[in-house]
């Protein structure tokens, strides 16, 4: 199985870079591809995994290939076409083109060619042979319900937990953390965030033993520095007022420069966790909450304190979900060169 992770340096000399574009700019495409699949996701009806898988098949991609040479929004949909199939809910090339055509302006939208269906399958053989046919993807949200299911506390405060922590793991998408760390250690580090910034106490959890603190016991050498390093990735997604700025011009949205003044009002995040958390042994249907995502321009923003709630909307009623049993979870936090 190939390995997937990568240090800081090998994150900043991509083919990108080598192909003269900035790391800020870098970042930008990675966000707007990820928002565009969440946008695309939506509008298809497709569940939370299946985007998921897709955003990390298109960051994969661009650690082997230049922005420059293949446009993101290609790359982007033949991801979801692919994930579509991996996580068996498949949509039509003719389906997902069609959706990114209502999304994209006219401009962007030409990327795509004069053939806009061939070209999004003439990608599929590249993509599959860079990502070396590994098609399983394991992320954050199964993680997150396996820890929580642990936690012994108000049920009410858990649900409100999970709630948050499930809007950091969307908001992790738009960064490169699942190019750096296991999803059981994001889920592990946003289940922090969430504490901190919610102001709760994990006081106790099955399996506690003396001298270990929760987010120990739930991933084998687990530090508070790699929680900590995560988070702010997390939230340099925010301005330091703790909104998310979205243009009011699609184009704006999707790259293209325009005059528009961006609003300040902040994003709604309604891609949800489970209304009820689930038992051990509880066999529930899997739904797919909307999506949405906090998408920004530019370079991060300046770090700002744990204890300072971004502002969230969690009015929609979430779905039910099924949190599997992965097995042990193993000790990968300790690698500095990571961080």
């Amino acid at each position: 199985m190939p390995c997937w992770y990568y240090t800081r340096e090998e994150l900043q000399k991509t083919p990108s870079f080598y192909d003269h574009i900035d790391p800020e700019t870098e970042a930008r495409y990675r966000r707007e591809g990820a928002r565009f699949l969440f946008d695309v996701s939506s509008k298809l009806n497709l569940r939370y995994d299946t985007c998921a898988t897709a955003i990390v098949f298109f960051h994969r991609f661009y650690m082997f290939h230049s922005f420059k040479a293949f446009p993101r929004y290609v790359t982007a949909s033949c991801c979801l076409m692919l994930a579509g199939k991996v996580e068996e809910t498949p949509k039509k090339v003719r389906d997902i083109v069609k959706t990114a055509r209502l999304l994209l302006p006219e401009a962007i939208f030409e990327q795509f060619g004069s053939d806009p269906r061939e070209e999004v399958m003439a990608y599929e053989r590249v993509l599959l042979k860079t990502i070396k046919f590994d098609l399983q993807v394991s992320h954050p949200y199964s993680y997150l319900l396996q820890f929580v299911k642990r936690i012994k506390g108000n049920q009410e405060k858990l649900k409100e937990l999970v709630q948050m922590s499930w809007s950091f793991i969307n908001d992790s998408l738009a960064t490169t953390l699942c190019l750096q760390w296991e999803p059981e250690i994001v889920a592990c580090a946003v289940l922090y965030l969430a504490t901190r910034m919610s102001k709760y106490t994990i006081e106790d959890w099955e399996g506690r033993q003396p001298g270990l603190r929760w987010w120990e016991s739930f991933v084998e050498g687990m530090s508070t520095e790699v929680m900590e390093d995560i988070c702010h990735k997390i939230l340099d997604l925010y301005p330091a007022d703790g909104s998310v700025q979205e243009s009011t011009a699609e184009s704006n949205r999707y790259g293209i420069v325009s005059t528009s003044t961006p609003s300040t009002s902040s994003t709604t995040f309604t891609n949800m966790p489970p209304s009820s958390l689930p038992n051990a042994g509880t066999d529930l249907a899997a739904k797919r909450p909307r999506t949405s995502y906090p998408y920004g321009h530019g370079a991060p923003m300046p770090q700002q304190s744990l204890t300072q709630r971004p502002t969230s909307s969690f009015t929609q009623p979430p779905p039910t979900v099924v949190a599997p049993d992965r097995g042990a979870v193993h000790s990968y936090a300790t690698r500095p060169d990571r961080r």
